[in-house]
């Protein structure tokens, strides 16, 4: 029904500069038939209010039309945007259901448009289960045990975790599934990095960069490309790339790294089969094989009887190391862009095999490898793999604590 309101010339504080407005509080408007959902106290102007129903990016864009005689309405949509989307995911349980919210809240409130037959999907096997099965049951099963999983059924997370990397998703099964899952847990890192990056493998970029932008507005990360999928520790150092001479344990290792070579020619000539495929569907052509000697939580493998070399180098460096594993990648091997689980601790990759051709993506800035040198970086941030030499590059992958976590945060989960 129409609203009448008193017309009054009010003084209004925006973004630091007064302005004299004619215009209407809603306070002194007739109540609303709905029910007031929720309220956003705006310095100086009347609140952003959301009523049931409505549909927030509707309400911030004419809530910001009204004001464009006296602030550009981008500045305001951007500004209101963030804090809407900030306080609206925060208080997900409680609003979602009242309003009429879709993804586009959290990609600049444009309308989300995604039709499967428009897209060839770079990970679709025409040999494989995929090109038959049910793409709408097989979402739907993730989705079950994802709901589960919301309600601390800790045995439902298992079961997600392992089906997703069975059923080897599809990209475009991953932009459906994380689509809906970001609808339910817009404010879980995991979930929101997983959306944006199945919105990167079907070339929706724009998209993905929008979406983590709005991430780090809403204070799930501090970085758009630093995106750890199951920790943020606020108040570390960060940056993509560190100088391993910071790291005085690297020189050990690196003095090392021919014995540990030789140990790992005779173990690939005698036990290749120790060796197992990459399981969580990171990567795409060629191959990817690993032989982990250190599991984060679990402690050593029994493999380490077979490397008593590299042990007595791991040993004398002095560092304590979370998690080890040697891998392999062959030419014409891609892996994809990903971000590790925690900024908590740095990785480094000890070369041991690499003739040329391989190079690493961290952040923006593209390295590659030198036999028997180390790098090292923080995987939190996003990375990429590309291989287009003609031997196999491989190293010795160690996980260490980030220098400045506090010893009595060091806990791995």
């Amino acid at each position: 029904p129409p609203v009448v309101c008193a017309m009054k010339a009010t003084t209004l504080l925006i973004f630091g500069a007064f302005v004299l407005v004619t215009g209407a509080k809603r306070s002194e408007c007739a109540t609303q038939s709905k029910e007031l959902v929720h309220s956003i106290p705006i310095q100086g102007q009347d609140d952003l209010q959301f009523f049931e129903a409505d549909n927030p990016c509707k309400v911030i864009k004419r809530y910001c039309k009204r004001l464009t005689h006296v602030f550009p309405y981008d500045s305001c949509f951007t500004l209101l945007h963030e804090r809407a989307s900030a306080h609206i995911g925060q208080l997900w349980t409680s609003l979602h259901e009242k309003l009429k919210i879709n993804e586009g809240l959290f990609i600049k409130c444009e309308t989300f448009k995604f039709d499967p037959k428009e897209y060839v999907d770079s990970l679709m096997d025409e040999e494989a289960v995929v090109t038959t099965r049910n793409t709408t049951a097989v979402i739907q099963e993730l989705l079950t045990y994802l709901q589960k999983a919301m309600q601390r059924d800790e045995q439902a997370l298992a079961k997600f975790n392992a089906r997703r990397n069975e059923l080897k998703l599809t990209d475009i099964e991953k932009v459906l599934l994380y689509r809906r899952a970001l609808l339910m847990l817009p404010t879980n890192l995991f979930v929101v990095d997983q959306f944006g990056l199945a919105l990167i493998f079907v070339d929706r970029e724009e998209e993905a960069r929008s979406l983590f932008a709005n991430a780090v507005a809403r204070g799930l990360w501090g970085n758009p490309m630093q995106r750890p999928v199951s920790k943020y520790v606020t108040g570390l150092t960060s940056k993509p790339w560190h100088d391993k001479a910071e790291f005085p344990f690297i020189s050990k290792l690196e003095e090392g790294a021919y014995k540990i070579k030789q140990e790992l020619l005779y173990n690939l000539e005698h036990r290749k089969h120790l060796f197992t495929g990459e399981t969580e569907n990171l990567h795409v052509g060629g191959e990817w094989t690993e032989l982990r000697i250190k599991s984060s939580g679990l402690g050593w493998t029994k493999h380490i009887e077979h490397f008593p070399d590299t042990m007595k180098v791991i040993a004398n460096c002095g560092q304590e190391f979370v998690s080890i594993k040697f891998s392999a990648i062959q030419p014409g091997t891609h892996i994809r862009t990903h971000t590790g689980p925690s900024n908590e601790r740095l990785r480094l990759h000890l070369t041991l095999m690499h003739t040329g051709g391989a190079r690493i993506r961290v952040g923006n800035e593209w390295r590659t490898w030198q036999e028997g040198k180390a790098i090292i970086f923080d995987d939190s941030w996003e990375h990429e793999v590309i291989h287009t030499g003609d031997d196999a590059r491989v190293v010795l992958i160690m996980d260490t604590w980030h220098p400045e976590l506090p010893p009595d945060a060091r806990i791995i989960h």
